[in-house]
């Protein structure tokens, strides 16, 4: 870590299929994942997005990373702004973690 790093924590957003999928249909088929790229999409545009994406080795579920200024901000934005987890299509944990080292520092 170089000397102008400081550690900082981002909150890890942990996506799975929600009860409002049906069994046997992928979260990508359902017509409400939409919500889900909107709540991403306003996240790009508030500048708290840093990644986002699906995790390949187990289907459905993605993982989101918000640079937002505390748990509580992170758990309003992923329960109550994302509309997919909100009608059931997602559900989501939210993490706190702990960086110490990134790209760029």
């Amino acid at each position: 870590m170089s000397e102008s790093a400081s550690p900082r924590t981002w909150y890890v957003l942990l996506h799975t299929r929600g009860g409002a999928v049906a069994e046997g249909q992928s979260v990508f088929e359902h017509p409400g994942i939409a919500e889900h790229y909107a709540f991403l999409q306003r996240r790009v545009m508030a500048g708290e997005l840093v990644a986002a994406g699906p995790l390949p080795d187990e289907p459905g579920n993605g993982m989101t990373v918000l640079a937002v200024p505390d748990l509580d901000t992170a758990t309003r934005l992923a329960t109550q702004d994302d509309q997919a987890v909100v009608s059931g299509v997602l559900e989501v944990q939210v993490r706190p973690w702990h960086v110490v080292m990134a790209r760029g520092d």
